[in-house]
């Protein structure tokens, strides 16, 4: 009988519930401490004191350490089991922990036997055990605890939660202190490249093998300790890393301060590297480089001697290398040493080619534009730092299309040497203006300046006129009045060529453009601008409209005459490599808000400064005109005008 009654009553009562199971010891409680209250006093005087632990649980974390310390007494009292006897000493810690006695709760915590406890329970402690070490300032003791914790949680939010907390421990380290592990993986595959962790000793090598793990973490909070100031690197940095250790657990939890790291912060170089050839054939154009971009740093520090002091940074160390002397490798094998985390140059575009697979992992602007072989698309890993800095005639070409299809001319017709410069300039051009107008325009080349006019006559078809006046004075032997008539179906002139050809070129022109006509308007690049201290030849040249750096339009503005005034009367050709030298210094802090923000143009030297798609520099120029031989700026057209 008394069996079937209890048979009946088990059979009777409420089946088990979560919300009656208490909730492991340790772990994440989702109720607050009047839940688990409620929960202990439905259970009644039983002998399992689950719900009596978890309730003080949540009583330390809300800080009602009374009611707390109540319910530790009376389990006190109880009989406990081992066990139970630990996992109580752990909570006794952890109370006065939180209520900031240290000192007791680190005696606390070491007359616990950490056998005793659960798993979560040496999780718990280990915790802890942490967060003293971090109140007392003991950060190398808190990093080796996080270390030993980290592969031993059990959910996403602590693994992300103490990794980042793991990151900032290290990171408060000397830095001599990360860099035992100086050690490069076997799977390193960038041996040339400047880098934070290297292989300096066997012993740091063996210890980097043995424990791999601390490893991958010492030499993450080393770059995060060094380059934290520079995000622009420091995201570099972070995906070299990754290629050095590939299956570090870091990777699935990455801290949150190497995930969000400000990708539009701008450089902040420490060591820049400038590459020119500074002896042999193209000494005098890189001394002109050279020249603006010195300039250009000591204007900087000059500034800054007048700012606020406490807010800058230290100046950075200029380092020239002559690429002419060296080779790429020989120069790159230098950069750890010298700790170059910029790059300027090189010039030559056959040096870039060679130079720029050497230093994937460092922001490079070069002063000619890329190769065919190394556009961005094809480079995934350096398009993000690697940019080219050219004074392209043949982007300056395309501005010209765009002004003369902004005046509204219909069909206009370019003249260039006949040499590969001349085709590719004007090939540029009239591409440009295949795309803006749906229309081909002709392209003329020459090749002697002594037979410019013959050239001219055949370009314009005034031959052919005189040739037919000819034929009707021999027809009717009258001594006729007559004009050559020349072509009337263009209507404007781009000239590509040097001052010399133009100032023959333009008369030309004017005396063979019909009388009946209307004036035919000419346009020129920059290459045929050159300074005329005496406004004789700028007088012949009266009309004619060309582009050219803002900067060598005003001769007359405060830094044209600056540099006049230090380095003397210079030509306009080597006042462009000056300008180029100049903006190239300048553009390292405008360079990642160019990429970044759509839109964006700098005012440099050279001109209206932008960055396109594939990280070239794009410089606008400005436009200007002969009139009575003095130069007069003008505004180009808007698209609509």
């Amino acid at each position: 009988m008394i069996l079937t009654l209890a048979i009946l009553a088990a059979c009777s009562s409420t089946p088990s519930s979560p919300d009656n199971i208490p909730p492991a010891l340790f772990s994440k409680l989702n109720n607050n401490s009047e839940f688990f209250l409620k929960k202990d006093e439905a259970a009644g005087q039983q002998e399992n004191s689950a719900w009596q632990f978890v309730a003080v649980q949540a009583l330390i974390a809300e800080k009602k350490f009374t009611l707390a310390n109540s319910i530790i007494e009376y389990l006190q009292s109880k009989a406990l089991s081992e066990n139970e006897r630990a996992s109580l000493n752990l909570l006794i810690a952890d109370s006065l922990f939180a209520q900031n006695r240290l000192n007791k709760a680190q005696q606390q915590l070491d007359t616990i036997d950490k056998k005793q406890l659960s798993e979560l329970g040496i999780i718990y402690s280990l915790k802890l055990q942490i967060q003293l070490q971090i109140a007392n300032g003991d950060h190398l003791a808190a990093s080796d605890g996080l270390l030993s914790l980290a592969p031993q949680l059990k959910t996403d939010e602590d693994r992300q939660q103490y990794n980042d907390l793991l990151l900032t421990q290290l990171s408060l380290l000397p830095i001599e202190v990360l860099n035992q592990y100086q050690a490069t993986p076997a799977s390193e595959k960038l041996p040339t490249e400047a880098s934070e962790f290297d292989e300096t000793t066997s012993v740091a090598q063996a210890s980097a093998e043995s424990d791999p793990f601390k490893a991958g973490w010492y030499a993450l909070a080393g770059l995060y300790k060094r380059y934290q100031l520079r995000s622009n690197q420091l995201i570099r940095e972070v995906e070299k890393w990754k290629l050095l250790y590939p299956a570090h657990p870091v990777l699935d939890f990455m801290p949150t301060q190497l995930t969000n790291i400000p990708e539009s912060s701008p450089y902040q170089p420490e060591n820049i590297a400038v590459l020119l050839p500074l002896s042999g054939r193209f000494q005098q154009q890189a001394e002109a480089v050279q020249y603006g971009l010195l300039h250009a740093f000591y204007s900087q520090q000059q500034a800054n001697k007048q700012a606020d002091q406490s807010t800058l940074l230290a100046a950075p160390k200029l380092h020239f290398y002559d690429t002419q002397a060296q080779t790429p490798e020989q120069i790159v094998a230098q950069f750890k040493e010298q700790n170059i985390d910029f790059v300027i140059g090189p010039l030559i575009k056959e040096e870039i080619e060679a130079f720029l697979p050497l230093v994937t992992s460092i922001p490079v602007l070069t002063l000619n534009n890329f190769t065919e072989q190394q556009a961005p698309e094809t480079d995934k890993q350096a398009i993000a730092w690697h940019y080219a800095f050219p004074l392209s005639p043949e982007d300056e070409a395309k501005q010209a299309a765009q002004l003369i299809a902004l005046k509204q001319h219909k069909k206009p017709l370019v003249i260039a040497p006949n040499s590969d410069y001349g085709q590719r300039v004007a090939e540029a051009f009239t591409e440009q203006w295949q795309s803006l107008s749906n229309t081909q325009a002709e392209s003329h080349f020459f090749n002697d300046k002594a037979q410019l006019d013959s050239f001219i006559d055949d370009l314009l078809q005034t031959t052919k006129s005189k040739v037919r006046i000819a034929q009707i004075k021999a027809v009717t032997n009258l001594s006729l009045e007559t004009e050559v008539r020349s072509r009337r179906d263009i209507d404007a002139i781009y000239i590509i060529s040097k001052r010399d050809e133009l100032i023959l070129l333009k008369p030309f022109i004017d005396v063979s453009v019909s009388p009946f006509a209307a004036s035919m308007p000419l346009y020129a690049s920059s290459r045929s601008h050159l300074l005329d201290r005496g406004d004789k030849q700028n007088s012949e040249l009266s009309n004619l409209i060309f582009s050219d750096s803002p900067f060598l339009l005003d001769t007359e503005n405060k830094a044209f005459k600056e540099i006049e005034q230090a380095w003397g009367k210079q030509s306009l050709p080597t006042l462009r490599l000056f300008a180029l030298g100049f903006d190239s210094y300048q553009l390292i802090e405008q360079l990642m808000q160019l990429q970044s923000t759509e839109g964006y143009t700098y005012k440099g030297l050279v001109g209206e400064l932008s960055l396109d798609h594939s990280n070239i520099v794009q410089a606008k120029l400005s436009w200007a005109k002969y009139q009575q031989g003095k130069l007069i700026e003008i505004t180009a057209p808007v698209s609509g005008e």
